[in-house]
């Protein structure tokens, strides 16, 4: 099994940044709270499920928040308010900035999940989202795929996210001799499946010899997989599609879904490793600032079976 890479480093600096943290309460209220984005979007609901469960294995409860990936709430949660006491915080924020947590009035424990603030004097956990678009992508490449789209930049509203993996798709291209067409590269206005159906659709439509598609997450290649099937377009011997994420519905689309799934169990027992380390300190120690990197693996299944 590959084990998380993990980082002292902020930037490019070599030593390790530190913060004052406000310690251990000297009561704890066994209670965490978890700040996710979307519920309706299938990866943060079962990433909170499985976040609940190892709560419940160590005693926890979770007060889940959504946030809409509205910056004013982000802010808020960010702060505490409107919430009760609390132990600490798991935040997986789309619009908060490093700028609005150095400036929290409720500095208790805080671990970040996700892409959207790489660097920031917090401890962040993230899966590499460039390798896991160019595993993706290389994939693709490996069973004969030559003309691929990738599916899932957002520029209106920059993801991190979302923009790693695009780099990783091109990378992977270039590492492959083949030529970058951007005609291949295809907006969305949100990572959903309805999204992927609809961007899909226009893309086949006007790209004839398209035999490969990325997708920034599995919802919308979920979309893809639809639109393809509505224009007479078979997966995987015309266009085959794989995601990212590994969500629960893609062992049972029709065909089953390709993906790069994260490791789920390191991710949530990083989580609260790094949850704790912030719980047990003593009040006002200095606390290294971690960033995790959990590994992921290529699933292969019957939408990239060519």
């Amino acid at each position: 099994m590959r084990r998380p890479r993990v980082s002292t480093s902020f930037g490019e600096r070599e030593d390790a940044p530190v913060r004052s943290v406000p310690g251990a309460r000297a009561t704890r209220t066994g209670l965490i709270a978890l700040a996710v984005p979307h519920l309706e979007e299938p990866y943060f609901a079962e990433l909170s499920s499985r976040l609940v469960r190892g709560a419940e294995a160590r005693g926890l409860a979770v007060l889940i928040v959504q946030t809409e990936g509205d910056h004013a709430r982000e802010v808020d949660v960010a702060n505490g308010h409107g919430l009760p006491d609390i132990d600490g915080l798991i935040h997986i924020p789309r619009s908060l900035t490093v700028a609005d947590l150095t400036r929290r009035t409720s500095p208790g424990p805080l671990v970040l999940l996700g892409e959207h603030i790489q660097v920031s004097p917090f401890t962040h956990i993230t899966i590499d989202n460039r390798e896991a678009a160019h595993t993706a992508t290389a994939h693709l490449i490996e069973v004969g795929c030559r003309r691929i789209a990738f599916v899932g930049r957002r520029d209106a509203r920059p993801s991190d996210a979302a923009d790693r993996r695009h780099a990783g798709y091109l990378e992977a291209l270039s590492a492959a001799g083949i030529a970058i067409d951007p005609v291949l590269t295809a907006q969305v206005d949100s990572f959903t499946a309805e999204e992927g159906e609809r961007v899909v659709s226009g893309l086949a439509a006007a790209i004839g010899d398209l035999d490969g598609i990325v997708c920034s997450n599995d919802s919308v290649a979920l979309g893809a997989l639809a639109a393809l099937a509505a224009l007479g377009r078979r997966a995987p011997q015309d266009v085959a599609v794989i995601g990212i994420d590994d969500i629960r519905a893609a062992r049972f689309s029709v065909p089953a879904l390709s993906s790069v799934a994260p490791d789920h169990e390191q991710l949530v027992d990083a989580a609260f490793t790094e949850l704790e380390r912030q719980l047990s300190t003593p009040l006002g120690a200095d606390l290294p600032v971690r960033h995790v990197v959990i590994p992921s693996r290529l699933v292969k299944r019957a939408s990239t079976a060519r």
